[in-house]
C-alpha cells in the first residue's frame, strides 16, 4: 500500500514552499488536492500519464526529505485505516 496524507490547503501550501517545488510540482500537488485525476493532470500539462506518475513519485520522495525538518508537514500514514485514525 501506498503512504498517504491529507493534503488540506496549509499543508498544500507549506509543502510547496519549503520544499521550493517547480510550477510543474506545484500544480501537480495542488490539482491532487483538489481530487484530479492524473489523466486530467496530464492533459492540462500537455504530458504522458507515465510522467505525471514519474513526477508523483519524485513528490513523494520530496515530502518525506521535508517532513523530517517541517513543524508543519504531517508524517505520511500507511493505508487509509492509519490515516482515518490519527484523525
Amino acid at each position: 500500500m501506498t503512504k498517504q496524507v491529507f493534503l488540506t490547503k496549509r499543508v498544500v501550501e507549506a509543502f510547496i514552499d519549503e520544499a521550493n517545488l517547480n510550477e510543474r510540482m506545484a500544480f501537480i500537488i495542488r490539482t491532487r488536492a483538489k481530487g484530479y485525476s492524473i489523466i486530467q493532470q496530464a492533459e492540462e500539462l500537455h504530458l504522458s500519464v507515465d510522467q505525471v506518475n514519474k513526477d508523483i513519485a519524485h513528490l513523494k520522495k520530496i515530502y518525506d526529505v521535508t517532513q523530517k525538518t517541517s513543524s508543519i508537514l504531517p508524517p505520511r500514514m500507511k493505508n487509509k485505516k492509519e490515516l482515518y485514525k490519527s484523525m
